[in-house]
């Protein structure tokens, strides 16, 4: 392991995105650095689904109460 790839594993473990860690490589393209190291981005995969689910909870959530408003309206 070199010490660009722990670098870039420790920057995408504290949550940077892409383009931060691209800049940081001094990789001239985004796609670059995913291609190096797409591979540590698998974990995200896991977040980001919880985090969709978050906010169509919050969205329904938000839904039925201006529903219920409406109907005291």
């Amino acid at each position: 392991m070199t010490y660009g790839h722990t670098a870039a594993s420790l920057m995408v473990k504290s949550g940077a995105n892409v383009k931060a860690i691209q800049r940081r490589l001094g990789h001239t393209l985004a796609a670059m650095t995913l291609d190096a190291y797409a591979n540590l981005f698998n974990d995200d995969l896991d977040s980001v689904g919880g985090g969709v689910d978050e906010r169509v909870a919050a969205a329904k959530c938000a839904q039925n109460r201006f529903r219920r408003l409406r109907d005291v309206l």
